[in-house]
């Protein structure tokens, strides 16, 4: 195959997949495997091993992949533990095999426990977390040991907007969770065509920790912002306590009876499939569509055909393997297959995140590596991090280098239309939507109230009421 310099190369990559926060300061990077980059793209070799240490390259793995989290946790270790064996294949980093050491992810004191387990075996970087409630813990920690961690997912907006608000080690990959609500909320009233509507009546039911908090709060300002605070009636709302839950009835029961229109939902993993199963039973979605932030977030044949068609689909605002289209994007197909080929299923959103970070986090030593001439220390590597933007399956992810949100990274929100899909025999997300990551997030410099956070006061302050601003 002939070669094509990286520019005009990166020139056909962007093709729509580029968000208008990317900083490029870093540099711009791809992840995929090696045999894909050197197809296409001319890559340096590095010729100074020996300025490489010798021992392997201990990485932290650590993601839910037991209990009701599963669902969402161990397609995310998939998709870390793909990467890894990519790149081993490939020759490791600058030659140094990575040796993964996993440990299970759980409640917040348990995790953190693990956490420096896993610093006291020797890693040099960290992968992980998918729980809002176990980043805000985590973080003070890894600042605290200089220890180079990606969290995966764990989107809560106070992680940098209280916890650490000038992180030096700590990076995040997934979209900020006000991305999430908003997105979901957005979407509604696009796909839905609630702006033809005279009330909306709204039932939410959401985990009753940060998340589904968060996420109340960013659907129902969006909702009332963009519709019209007189045109919104919130009827109902339902506070189940995460993975608590084995019986929706009475909940289920409480929405039909408000006579909602609308259930605004941030349920994942179990607690969405138990309550969707159940939610079928009592005929709710006879009288009512469901918006997820989040339902086609996990393994895709979870959503199985007899969930309903014609409802708002979520994948925490981030990807689905469908898109970008296979056959404009290349990207995205070889990560498709490979992972079903590694674990014969479909990946998720932070599946794709989580391989996406392990190759930000490759492409960082190594330019760090053609610039000092040797390994980097974890301090050095920061610095080809910030401002980076690398091109994963989902597109396009830029890492903030500015306040507020710091390390936070960005890409393209996508949410859809639920459809069942007989080329796999399940419910996919259909009719996608694309929205630019800068319309729906605080941007870099405000300087609002992060009371609940700053992009609801962003929102609240700056968006013109009864405007779609997508």
């Amino acid at each position: 195959m002939e070669k094509v310099s990286r520019r005009d190369f990166i020139r056909g990559l962007v093709g729509g997949f580029i968000v208008g926060a990317a900083a490029t300061t870093a540099g711009l990077y791809l992840a995929a495997p090696e045999w894909f980059r050197r197809r296409i793209v001319e890559t340096p070799t590095p010729t100074e091993v020996e300025k490489v240490p010798s021992r392997p390259l201990k990485v932290g793995v650590q993601f839910m992949t037991k209990g009701g989290g599963a669902a969402w946790g161990d397609p995310t270790y998939k998709g870390a533990m793909l990467a890894i064996r990519e790149i081993n294949e490939a020759g490791g980093i600058l030659g140094r095999r990575i040796e993964p050491i996993v440990k299970d992810e759980a409640g917040a004191d348990d995790t953190v426990r693990e956490y420096k387990a896993l610093i006291g075996e020797g890693i040099e970087a960290y992968f992980g977390l998918i729980s809002s409630g176990n980043t805000p813990a985590v973080a003070p920690v890894a600042e605290e040991a200089g220890l180079l961690s990606f969290f995966i997912d764990g989107c809560t907006d106070i992680l940098f907007e209280k916890t650490v608000k000038d992180p030096r080690f700590v990076f995040r990959m997934t979209n900020i969770q006000s991305a999430d609500g908003v997105t979901a909320a957005l979407g509604a009233i696009k796909l839905l065509n609630l702006q033809e509507k005279d009330k909306i009546k709204i039932a939410h039911i959401h985990p009753d920790y940060a998340y589904g908090r968060n996420a109340h709060a960013h659907m129902q300002i969006t909702f009332e912002k963009v519709l019209g605070k007189d045109r919104v009636e919130e009827v109902y709302t339902a506070w189940p306590k995460l993975f608590a839950v084995t019986d929706f009835g009475p909940i289920i029961t409480k929405i039909m009876e408000s006579g909602a229109d609308i259930v605004a939902s941030s349920l994942w993993a179990t607690d969405f499939i138990n309550f969707y199963k159940q939610a079928l039973g009592y005929g709710l979605f006879k009288k009512a569509k469901m918006v997820s932030t989040i339902s086609h977030g996990i393994t895709p044949s979870l959503v199985e055909s007899d969930y309903p068609e014609g409802f708002v689909a979520g994948v925490h605002a981030n990807y689905y393997f469908l898109y970008p289209e296979h056959s404009g994007y290349p990207l995205n197909k070889v990560f498709v297959e490979n992972y079903y080929k590694m674990w014969g299923a479909y990946p998720t959103n932070g599946g794709e995140g989580a391989y996406v970070a392990v190759y930000l986090y490759k492409s960082a030593v190594e330019r760090a590596y053609e610039t000092l001439g040797r390994w980097p220390e974890p301090e050095e590597t920061v610095k080809f991090i910030e401002g980076a933007s690398i091109f994963g399956p989902a597109g396009i992810l830029s890492i903030r280098a500015g306040k507020p949100n710091k390390h936070q990274g960005y890409k393209n929100a996508i949410v859809g239309i639920s459809k069942v899909d007989p080329t796999y025999g399940f419910n996919v997300l259909a009719d996608p939507l694309r929205i630019p990551i800068e319309r729906i997030t605080v941007p870099e410099g405000w300087e609002g109230s992060a009371d609940p956070t700053m992009t609801y006061n962003w929102i609240r302050e700056t968006w013109r009421e009864g405007v779609l601003p997508i």
